[in-house]
């Protein structure tokens, strides 16, 4: 902190105080005690938003120290006397209360869905954050060490505890709010100034009634209780933290170690016998399919033999809920899942494992590349998926980095210090009081993960270009293929001109409202989504130029659309009035082609959800059962309608062990998710 910031904030404090302690003033000592918290909270965002350091908190728990000398009279004296000698194990009990809540507590069991998420060893999280906790108790001890006079130190407590109560208000009773999350990506939706003030309102006003209560109860109950209480506490969340660790493979990183990259040609073609090619990516509007045809019509012809299903839907927001039913059928929405009483972890593996039994017992080679979600582990566990004849990897970095040279694009991943980093702020962001997260969301050190959001965007684009590098065609059995993308969910980094950007790419306001999107969010996804459909294009032109086209059946899928506040401004959103973001968020992609197909692309009006899929496929060898229920056919039988749409958490934690946490629940009838009136919300 700055020393003129510092001295600027001490004096501010100082005044106030003096003012706040006068006579004069005739308020109770409760009010008294919460206006001066609300001080210091006002002049902490202040200094913040000049300053964004750690060293800033510090700062201004010194300054409201030094601030007390300016209070007349008593100032602290009853508040003193009820701590007793109690006042430094409260005080040290609400920091180290505080430090694991924020460091320990929510990042491992709201933001670190799986130790595959981020190949980060959960071992490695746990000390070095622990250890990053135990340094605040020490530096808070020193302050109070340093206080010299006992004003100071009951001040120090008194914060201390407030801010904790404070802390686990906002983390587990106050909504999240600010900003809309997508994994582990902060969406770049602005907030309006008066959601921003009104929720500043709400700060004050909480401090305004947490404070005197406070007061209230060590003078009613003395400090003794409260000890006890924040015993309890730290408790109760070294349980859950424990608890949280034992449900993962502590110390295995999981995700993309726990598959092989078992060729540089993963994706294996016959020119003789029948293939299928599922191509899934992630996040995917189906509506913007409309836009990008009529910005490149060409692509009516280079999409030769594909029928487009732009009245598709999938069973959530999110890939949590949307991606089992796109490979496993019906059996798999949340709803269905729920009424199994099992793990989710087992009956995930279950989905991804449908169309790899049914199609390896009928002689094709199947080749998983990526199964992104497989097991409740972002990456996609292989170890989930033990089938003969099966072969599970992930897509070779080869192309990657071939293509990071030619560009001279870095891509240094983030190391696991700095991913430690990245889930502390993200529990920042969730356990601040709303004024604080928008400051933390404008000032806070988020640069080096917009780096690796860069680096995110580049690898997925190059490993879609790479997918004829990664392909053979000269199989000589059938072969079953999927791959997974996730470009259309990682829009941010990506230019019009299809090329990864280093930095955000950006318009003016009035450029987007001449191009007809809400906001840059929108643009940008969809600027992804037909990078990604082109570069699939391109893909298709070399299976084509090898001899396999024809006789491949080929499906471009999403598992769900765009979970955040865009809208859908197509012709068949605006016909039926589902231009909302209510609807947007399940509008999935589907594109089908049949072998021996031919004729520029075709668009089919069917309803057909991406629960279909399995059954579509599965067309090939004559059907598909589950063979995990008792050998069950995959087939619609009347799912289709109603439809099921549940809204759930993205976290794989945030759901209970066997079942889905379902939030919202929609039903939609009559066959047309564009139709406003099929939908209904249950309660």
């Amino acid at each position: 902190m700055d020393l003129p910031v510092f001295l600027l904030a001490t004096l501010t404090l100082l005044l106030i105080f003096r003012v706040l302690s006068s006579s004069r003033l005739r308020i109770p000592d409760g009010l008294r005690l919460a206006l001066g918290m609300l001080a210091i909270y006002a002049v902490l965002i202040t200094a913040l938003w000049y300053d964004f350091r750690p060293g800033v908190l510090l700062g201004v728990a010194v300054a409201a120290a030094i601030g007390t000398v300016g209070m007349y009279g008593d100032g602290l004296t009853r508040l003193t006397d009820a701590l007793g000698r109690m006042r430094l194990p409260l005080y040290l009990l609400s920091v180290a209360a505080m430090s694991a809540l924020i460091l320990l507590v929510v990042p491992i069991t709201t933001f670190l869905t799986s130790p595959g998420e981020l190949n980060l060893h959960l071992g490695y999280l746990v000390s070095v954050n622990a250890r990053d906790a135990m340094l605040m108790v020490y530096v808070a001890a020193m302050l109070y060490m340093l206080a010299f006079t006992a004003r100071m130190r009951t001040l120090l407590t008194v914060l201390a505890l407030t801010a904790l109560v404070l802390t686990i208000i906002y983390t587990y009773a106050a909504p999240l709010g600010y900003p809309a999350m997508a994994g582990l990506t902060l969406e770049q939706v602005p907030q309006s100034t008066a959601t921003i003030r009104w929720r500043a309102v709400f700060d004050g006003a909480l401090i305004l009634l947490i404070t005197p209560a406070l007061c209230w109860a060590l003078l009613r109950f003395k400090a003794r209780q409260f000890l006890i209480g924040i015993v309890l506490v730290k408790l109760s969340l070294a349980i859950v933290v424990a608890a949280r660790i034992s449900t993962d493979r502590v110390g295995e990183a999981g995700g993309a170690e726990g598959g092989l990259v078992a060729s540089e040609r993963p994706l294996q073609f016959s020119r003789t016998e029948p293939n299928v090619l599922i191509v899934f990516l992630d996040r995917f509007m189906g509506s913007f399919v409309e836009s990008i045809l009529q910005d490149h019509p060409d692509l009516n012809q280079r999409l030769s033999g594909f029928t487009w299903y732009p009245r598709t839907i999938a069973a959530g927001y999110n890939s949590i809920a949307g991606v089992h039913p796109m490979l496993g059928g019906y059996d798999y929405t949340p709803l269905e899942m729920n009424t199994r009483h099992q793990p989710l972890s087992k009956l995930s593996a279950e989905a991804f494992s449908i169309l790899p039994y049914n199609f390896a017992r009928h002689g094709y080679r199947v080749n998983m590349v990526g199964p992104r979600g497989m097991g409740f582990t972002l990456e996609g566990d292989c170890r989930s998926l033990q089938i003969e004849g099966v072969t599970c990897s992930h897509v070779p970095m080869s192309g990657v980095k071939s293509r990071a040279e030619q560009l001279g694009f870095g891509l240094n991943d983030l190391a696991m210090a700095n991913y430690a980093d990245l889930l502390v702020l993200l529990g920042s962001m969730r356990s601040a009081p709303y004024a604080l997260k928008a400051v933390l969301y404008e000032r806070g050190p988020w640069r080096p993960f917009m780096d690796q959001s860069a680096a995110t965007t580049f690898r997925e684009w190059a490993q879609l270009q790479s997918f004829a590098e990664i392909s053979s065609t000269s199989a000589e059995q059938s072969n079953f293929n999927f791959i997974s993308n996730l470009l259309p969910h990682q829009p941010v980094y990506m230019g019009e001109d299809c090329l990864p950007r280093s930095e955000p790419y950006e318009v003016s306001k009035e450029e987007l409202q001449r191009r007809g999107f809400n906001h840059l969010l929108t643009l940008q996804h969809y600027v992804a989504a037909r990078c990604s459909l082109l570069a699939v294009a391109d893909y298709l032109d070399f299976l084509k130029s090898s001899g396999v086209y024809d006789n491949t059946k080929i499906v471009i899928v999403s598992d769900h659309g765009i979970a955040a506040s865009v809208a859908d401004h197509s012709s068949r959103a605006i016909a039926g009035g589902t231009t909302a973001s209510k609807y947007v968020g399940s509008r999935s992609v589907l594109l089908v082609k049949e072998r021996n197909a031919s004729g520029n692309l075709q668009v089919s009006e069917t309803f057909t959800p991406n629960a279909e899929v399995p059954r579509i496929v599965c067309e090939e060898i004559a059907g598909c059962v589950n063979p995990y229920l008792n050998n069950k056919p995959i087939v619609t039988d009347g799912r289709d309608d109603p439809f099921y749409v549940s809204i759930v958490p993205w976290q794989f934690t945030a759901q209970k062990p066997q079942a889905f946490v379902i939030q919202t629940q929609f039903v939609v009838r009559g066959k047309d998710p564009y139709d406003a009136s099929g939908w209904s919300e249950l309660e």
